[in-house]
């Protein structure tokens, strides 16, 4: 007997990495295209739960917020009782959802560990840089008020905790880890990314992931990057058609964009990303209109991004600021990136800087 494999799909993600926003666009793509759509929020069932115990067990906290709810180590029983029960509810939709083939429909689940729960289910993972997280958690003035922050600073703070004590806590209960990409079919980092995007890669994986066909894995944008090569290269006839960013994009235009085909190579250090081939192709899909970008490491190069984090990488960071910001802004017309500079790189508060005093640590000769 064939195991039964329904239109299930499983979303992850980091705090304030965009589920709720891309979760409400598939369930209106998924309309469009004729599919019943049930949406499954376990989070917000989670927290209205989690935020209810906790005042009836703490009625004089009323200033708390869902990070210092979960880093509250007094509640951490009750805490442990609820993601039971939230997981245990995942476990038997599965099951029901699984116990006939349901072709007209589609599940979307916004859970930390539906992935898990749920066998089979198309496994999406968004994660977000905690600068731009934090950000985004302050100026978002739809959260309720154990999400509302009094600076930036503190929504830096307690978004990164957050993070933090999710990941220990799945560690310690389950023994998995979440920000492990082998648990996942498609991860995503949302910064500077285009909803209606995102949920068309997410939907494109879908449908490969269940005809058995190869899908990039890792999706990001460009801006998440550091490029090895000066603006004037990246500028240049380059790369397998020896063109420029504009002619590659007018190419890309005509025979149709392949996610395949335009996977970027990249170099890991410090946590930042490199760009070793691709600097064109990232480029031509800004001019395109796209904004993520396919990727997949190089882990054999890890010297090789040494030395290009040693050596040049505050020029290489302004040169492919300057990039993002002529071909994502002025030519691509993203309004995200018209007035794109050196600082609004996604890792280069977290990243960069702390590389840089690491770096500088190294070469004082201190022996620590």
């Amino acid at each position: 007997m064939n195991e039964i494999k329904n239109k299930i799909i499983t979303v992850s993600g980091e705090p304030v990495s965009g589920k709720s926003t891309v979760v409400k666009r598939l369930k209106e793509k998924y309309e469009a295209m004729g599919y019943t759509v049930h949406v499954i929020l376990t989070g917000h069932f989670f927290r209205d739960i989690i935020m209810e115990e906790y005042f009836k067990m703490y009625p004089d906290r009323k200033d708390a917020n869902l990070a210092d709810v979960q880093a509250d180590e007094t509640f951490a029983h009750k805490r442990n009782e609820i993601d039971k029960l939230v997981d245990e509810e995942m476990r038997k939709k599965g099951i029901e959802i699984n116990s006939k083939e349901r072709p007209n429909d589609v599940y979307i689940i916004d859970s930390r560990l539906a992935w898990h729960n749920i066998p089979h289910s198309y496994a999406v993972r968004l994660t977000i840089d905690e600068s731009m997280a934090g950000k985004r958690a302050f100026a978002d003035e739809t959260r309720g008020p154990e999400d509302s922050y009094k600076t930036v600073e503190e929504a830096i703070r307690k978004t990164r905790e957050r993070k933090l004590g999710e990941i220990e806590r799945y560690k310690e209960r389950y023994g998995v880890d979440l920000s492990d990409p082998e648990n996942y079919d498609l991860i995503v980092d949302t910064a500077y990314s285009n909803t209606n995007e995102l949920a068309d890669i997410i939907i494109e994986g879908e449908k490969s992931y269940r005809q058995g066909q190869y899908y990039p894995k890792r999706w990001a944008s460009p801006a998440s990057f550091i490029g090895t090569q000066s603006d004037r290269a990246t500028a240049g006839p380059s790369g397998m058609y020896r063109c420029t960013p504009e002619e590659l994009a007018a190419i890309m235009r005509e025979e149709g964009y392949d996610p395949e085909k335009g996977e970027i190579e990249i170099l890991e250090n410090y946590g930042q990303k490199f760009v070793k081939d691709g600097h064109h192709t990232c480029m031509a899909t800004l001019i395109i209109g796209k904004t993520l970008v396919p990727y997949i490491v190089d882990k054999d190069e890890g010297s090789n991004a040494r030395m290009q984090a040693e050596q040049n990488n505050i020029n290489f960071a302004y040169d492919w600021s300057d990039c993002i910001r002529y071909y994502g802004g002025k030519i691509g017309n993203h309004s995200q990136f018209k007035d794109f500079s050196i600082e609004k790189l996604t890792s280069y508060e977290s990243r960069i800087k702390g590389m840089l005093e690491k770096l500088q640590g190294n070469n004082s000769g201190d022996g620590r």
